[in-house]
């Protein structure tokens, strides 16, 4: 009986509820619900419907928002909006508990005062900010802050992308902030000009023997121009760091020839090749060993500004990328300065100009060294002479020389024959 009793006071409890549906019961009961008075984040609250009675709402005037963080903040700042000031109908009442904690740690942003002149902003970009930290990781010594604000502003070049911006494989956008880059960490990336003097087994004339043997190996590989230039790079950084005695030296050069081909290549040779290629000097055990000793002598890092990036730019800012002739020149002047020591004391970027600006006298250009070259390339025609004048007096030895490797290589047909088809220009030569 008493269980009946309450169901019957229950049903009889819930009539108003539902005379309320035609009518405003609910909203009614909505607005007394004294729980959600605490929400502090709500604008015009549930009881602006009651309020209305029947006429519609302004769906601009009428519509609730959030109060956020930033809001609040800027409410704090300039003090609660009068009840008389245009504008603020329907605006939140700050609460008088002030702000919660995260709240009042948010910035400010003041405006700037009426007629006052606006101060330029002085930042970095994004590009700029990675490139420090890359240099950073790449072993500078001072903090990728520093190197931050003492990296040169960027300066307007002459523009030799636009042509490209729609081929996303040259990179438009950043080019010029890689190769901003690559200017920056190439001191850190040479290797000492005299470092053959540290010693003890081997000297320069062995290593120029190794690379004009690596050069043939390279081309009966069918390799890309990239592997045979890291391959230089990483045996001389190699050389630079550790002692090598001289029957170990041509394990070096096939391990590191064998490393930049699984950097560069797409089906790089397998260790065998090299095994067969060294007329079973070295078993595989041994390559693989050298392997892991050179990788970790140079602490993985092969990724390095090369000859070959320097000069892939140059040819697109003298405008003749399409000239196969003048290519195939730079390429061979080039290729004869790694096998040269004593070019070690020219940086990369400097033979890649000098390289072009040689080749482009060579073919008759008329004009060798453009601004667009020059201001790209970073060097003026006077900085460039002293390399220009070296890279002519290997060109003019190569037909003569013992290690010919580069010059047939550039006799043949697949190359024009420039090896053969060009002479050194006489304004390179000086006096005899």
């Amino acid at each position: 009986m008493q269980v009946q009793a309450r169901l019957d006071e229950n049903v009889a409890g819930a009539g108003p509820a539902k005379a309320g549906v035609a009518g405003k019961g609910l909203v009614a009961g909505a607005g007394s619900r004294r729980a959600l008075g605490d929400i502090g984040n709500l604008v015009g609250g549930f009881n602006q419907k009651a309020t209305l009675q029947g006429k519609e709402a302004d769906a601009k005037q009428g519509r609730p928002g959030v109060l956020t963080r930033r809001a609040a903040a800027q409410l704090a700042a300039t003090g609660p909006t009068q009840a008389g000031n245009p504008g603020s109908h329907g605006a939140a009442k700050p609460r008088a508990g002030g702000l919660r904690p995260r709240d009042a740690s948010m910035p400010v942003v003041s405006q700037p005062a009426a007629g006052a002149e606006a101060q330029p902003t002085v930042g970095r970009s994004m590009s700029q900010l990675l490139a420090a930290r890359s240099e950073a990781a790449a072993g500078s010594s001072r903090p990728a802050t520093e190197i931050m604000r003492a990296a040169p502003k960027l300066v307007t070049l002459p523009d030799i992308d636009t042509a490209d911006a729609a081929d996303p494989l040259n990179a438009c956008d950043f080019v010029a902030d890689i190769f901003s880059y690559y200017k920056r960490v190439e001191p850190q990336m040479r290797v000492a000009p005299d470092y053959m003097t540290r010693q003890t087994d081997i000297n320069d004339k062995m290593r120029s023997i190794l690379v004009d043997w690596l050069v043939d190996v390279h081309l009966k590989f069918k390799l890309m121009p990239e592997t045979l230039y890291l391959t230089v790079n990483l045996i001389d950084r190699f050389l630079e760091a550790k002692q090598v005695t001289r029957k170990h030296l041509q394990l070096v050069g096939v391990t590191a020839m064998l490393v930049a081909s699984k950097y560069e290549e797409i089906w790089a040779p397998e260790v065998r090749d090299f095994v067969y290629i060294s007329d079973r000097a070295y078993t595989r055990d041994q390559i693989l060993n050298m392997e892991k000793i050179m990788l970790n002598t140079l602490r993985f890092n092969l990724t390095v500004p090369s000859i070959y990036n320097f000069l892939s730019r140059n040819y697109k800012a003298a405008g003749v990328a399409g000239d196969k002739d003048i290519t195939h020149l730079c390429s061979f002047l080039v290729e004869l300065s790694m096998v040269d020591y004593t070019c070690l004391r020219f940086p990369y970027s400097m033979l890649a100009a000098a390289a072009i600006y040689s080749a482009q006298l060579a073919v008759g250009a008329a004009d060798p060294f453009s601004h667009a070259l020059s201001r790209h390339s970073g060097y003026t025609l006077e900085a460039i002479q002293d390399c220009a004048q070296h890279l002519a007096a290997l060109w003019r030895k190569a037909p003569n020389s013992t290690l010919a490797a580069v010059f047939k290589k550039y006799s043949g047909e697949k190359v024009n024959k420039v090896a053969l088809n060009y002479d050194v220009p006489a304004v390179l030569l000086g006096p005899q």
